[in-house]
């Protein structure tokens, strides 16, 4: 069985879209998941699966969701590798961070057209920075990620794809986990 790491777009967010830790993780077990472990509320789950496309666990775990707490989730699902992979590809160096600097992943659920990538490149500024790596966009957050125009919702609008963000600190414990398993 392989590990893998599902990550939800917009839930606990303002108090919409509302669920709860153990219920999620009672989804993934009714959906015939072993090994569900949860992180933080944000909604990112672990679990074990035999070798499936990642678009077939994201498609069963909507459906899942969506029967469950009767509202649509995004839901993007990378294997353990792939998610070990992209926090090795930062480009941003963690030991040069200032104080204050934060380091965050958007992870887009297809890869952007190029022309889309050049229109964000336009809107570089001498604040923060970002690099677009297959389907990551990596930013570095020089003031905190509530003040970066980069935000997930900047992120999808300019590339027009769907997208879920999360700090170098979470991808990282996502990782630690998944290797426990």
């Amino acid at each position: 069985m392989n590990v893998y790491i599902a990550l939800l777009r917009g839930i606990n967010v303002g108090g919409r879209k509302v669920i709860l830790m153990a219920d999620l993780k009672r989804v993934f077990e009714n959906l015939g998941f072993p090994k569900v472990t949860t992180y933080i509320q944000s909604g990112n789950v672990i679990f074990r699966s035999e070798k499936k496309s990642e678009l077939e666990l994201e498609n069963r775990i909507n459906s899942g969701i969506k029967r469950s707490f009767h509202f649509d989730v995004k839901v993007i699902v990378k294997d353990l590798n792939e998610i070990a992979e992209i926090v090795r590809r930062n480009p941003f160096q963690e030991k040069e961070l200032k104080p204050g600097e934060k380091i965050y992943f958007t992870l887009l659920y297809q890869k952007p057209a190029n022309e889309r990538i050049t229109d964000l490149n336009k809107t570089r500024n001498d604040i923060d920075g970002f690099q677009v790596i297959d389907r990551t966009v990596y930013i570095l957050c020089r003031k905190g990620y509530g003040k970066t125009l980069y935000n997930n919702n900047f992120i999808e609008k300019v590339l027009k794809v769907d997208a879920t963000s999360r700090n170098l600190e979470t991808m990282k414990k996502l990782t630690e986990i998944g290797n426990s398993l």
